[in-house]
């Protein structure tokens, strides 16, 4: 094989090398917690085998065309692998808060409205609202929208639907999951959060 042909025949191995490269620099760069474990589980080995066909090649007198539809195979595999974890991203959006309402007593209180609210640029807005029940138990799953960079969870100061909260008591303890906190009441987007509250009486 002439000087020629064996450059012609290196040529596309030299262009899949340089996009491998870039794949193999994003795939390092990406903080693990970012994509989602089961998608990391299938990408991973893919990465590692790309990155051992471009070895071989430059080592042994490998056929390189075969080399570069092997690589271009594997390629595809991990971009639709990131595409999947656009999706399973989405669900990581899933947020739930619970807890207890009780008395300055320990005793539950029902009919005490708790809403979760999420941040926009310097807004709130509402995502969804429920009255603890005869235990004095809540919960609240939401699917919290991209638009919204924050969730918050509180008691709302609503004279109409809020009224047995206004009219019997002026403020709160509160115990974020089991630890007493002073701050109030932030839930991690995508994750479960307790808050439990200890109502003080007027």
């Amino acid at each position: 094989m002439s000087k020629k042909e064996a450059l012609e025949t290196k040529l596309p191995m030299v262009h899949w090398i340089v996009h491998c490269q870039e794949l193999f620099g994003l795939f390092d760069e990406l903080n693990s917690s970012t994509i989602n474990k089961e998608v990391m589980r299938f990408i991973k080995p893919i990465v590692r085998l790309i990155q051992a066909l471009v070895v071989s090649n430059y080592l042994h007198e490998a056929d390189s065309a075969a080399v570069v539809i092997k690589i271009k195979i594997l390629t595809i595999a991990v971009s639709l692998a990131f595409m999947l974890n656009s999706c399973f991203l989405k669900q990581d959006r899933t947020t739930t808060v619970y807890g207890t309402i009780t008395d300055q007593n320990g005793q539950p209180v029902d009919s005490i409205l708790v809403l979760v609210s999420g941040l926009r640029s310097l807004s709130f807005e509402t995502l969804k609202e429920v009255y603890t029940d005869n235990r004095g138990e809540y919960e609240l799953l939401v699917e919290v929208p991209k638009r919204f960079h924050a969730v918050n969870v509180g008691i709302p100061n609503f004279p109409q639907e809020n009224p047995k909260f206004l009219r019997m008591y002026k403020d709160y303890k509160l115990w974020k999951n089991d630890q007493a906190t002073n701050n109030c009441c932030t839930a991690i987007i995508g994750k479960i959060t307790k808050y439990d509250f200890q109502l003080i009486p007027r």
